[in-house]
């Protein structure tokens, strides 16, 4: 049972790879190619009601409306940049008029901000954390070494790396596969993986070390 879950987990870390050098990975809209419309509405909204007219004017893809105001009375609609200037102006004509029609107001479109905002490469996620992470990870196997040094520290050592990456990779494969889109969860996600399995092999290896002394305990 055991070789047939690794080679069904190995067959998942290729297909990830190889998603991963032809595809990419599948990126957020807040970290893809995007457009920020800034409506200014003048009175409080309900920003359910903005998500609703969005998703009309702009159907069928990721939406994303928050609040950018004190007073809630502006609204921050973000989508992907994969239109003309014609037809973004278009749909832009066609949401202020549906705003106005909700709210009734008279504003025009010259009233409506629109920034372009390139693609952020998603390495630029991960490099906050590089340095703490290795930094943790080096103190984490220094202790592994000292702590378990009975159990063989170069095999202790392997075994953390290899469990740790192979976690990761399967992660990172599974995200690549799905095209589950890279947002500011993935980050968290990861390192909880990286607490559980630190904890579990934790928890072998104290079995393990126990083990050990008990057998030299009777000898």
């Amino acid at each position: 049972m055991k070789k047939i879950i690794y080679a069904v987990l190995i067959c998942v870390i290729i297909a990830g790879i190889v998603i991963i050098a032809t595809l990419g990975l599948n990126a957020d809209i807040i970290y893809s190619k995007n457009v920020q419309i800034d409506v200014y509405i003048g009175k409080i909204v309900d920003i359910k009601d903005i998500e609703s007219i969005a998703r009309e004017v702009f159907p069928g893809e990721r939406i994303i409306v928050q609040e950018i105001e004190l007073f809630q009375d502006m609204v921050s609609i973000t989508i992907s940049d994969n239109r003309t200037e014609e037809e973004l102006n278009t749909k832009i004509e066609e949401l202020n008029t549906k705003i106005n029609e909700k709210y009734e107001l008279e504003n025009s479109v010259d009233d409506i901000s629109v920034t372009h905002n390139p693609k952020i490469k998603l390495s630029s996620l991960i490099m906050p954390y590089a340095l703490t992470i290795g930094i943790s990870m080096i103190i984490i196997l220094v202790f592994v070494g000292i702590r378990y040094k009975k159990l063989g520290v170069l095999k202790t050592l392997v075994t953390y790396i290899l469990s740790i990456g192979a976690v990761e990779m399967i992660l990172l494969s599974i995200i690549a596969i799905t095209r589950l889109p890279i947002n500011r969860f993935v980050i968290p996600v990861g390192l909880l993986l990286l607490i559980v399995i630190i904890t579990i092999l934790g928890f072998k290896n104290e079995k393990k070390l126990t083990t050990v002394s008990v057998e030299e305990n009777k000898k």
